[in-house]
């Protein structure tokens, strides 16, 4: 995929946001770039701070419970606290979206579009990576002719919020591709020895 400049961020899931947010600022070194409450729907949402150290940003997010579990709660119910995902940052959303398409990849959602301080930018996610397996890809494009977009829009990671909320509902585990009817190499092959 010739669309990846590289990481944009990754995204831990935490039961303790203030602890979260202590242990990078004052203990790691990070310093924040944004924070929002409430995060997502009138059903569950999230708080979540995102921190920044040199290039590398960090998400950190905790759920809200509210009518229903929060998809941060249920994800750290699962696999414990942790990464849920990292985003991919692209120069053309659309061309990555339609490359790993064809390859069978499954996105639990659209592109979504959105703006904030710095210009408009789009994001996607797919879903899980392997069986059993909470982690999975944000495909993020946050350049657009001289603009160019550094932290994150609440619309569209409220929308993105929603869609998670809505396959949790529907309580349909799903993968990112289908790995019954992919032909995908099962013979291991023997390690290298380090050297």
């Amino acid at each position: 995929m010739n669309h990846a400049p590289g990481i944009d961020h990754i995204t831990l899931c935490v039961e303790n946001l203030d602890v979260a947010e202590f242990l990078f600022t004052k203990v790691l070194g990070f310093e924040v770039l944004w924070s929002a409450r409430d995060v997502g729907s009138d059903r569950s949402s999230m708080d979540t701070v995102v921190v920044q150290r040199g290039n590398a940003k960090v998400a950190l997010m905790q759920g809200r419970d509210k009518t229903v579990k929060s998809q941060i709660n249920e994800f750290i119910e699962k696999y414990g606290q942790g990464v849920q995902h990292f985003a991919l940052e692209v120069d053309d959303i659309d061309a990555a979206c339609r490359e790993w398409e064809v390859q069978g990849v499954k996105f639990s959602g659209p592109v979504k579009e959105g703006r904030d301080g710095f210009g408009p930018l789009k994001q996607r996610f797919t879903y899980p990576l392997f069986p059993a397996s909470g982690l999975f890809i944000e495909l993020i494009q946050r350049e657009h002719g001289g603009e160019t977009a550094k932290t994150f829009v609440r619309s569209t990671v409220e929308s993105l919020y929603k869609d998670i909320e809505r396959d949790q509902a529907s309580g349909l585990e799903r993968t990112i591709i289908d790995y019954d009817s992919i032909p995908i190499p099962v013979e291991k092959k023997p390690l290298k020895q380090a050297s």
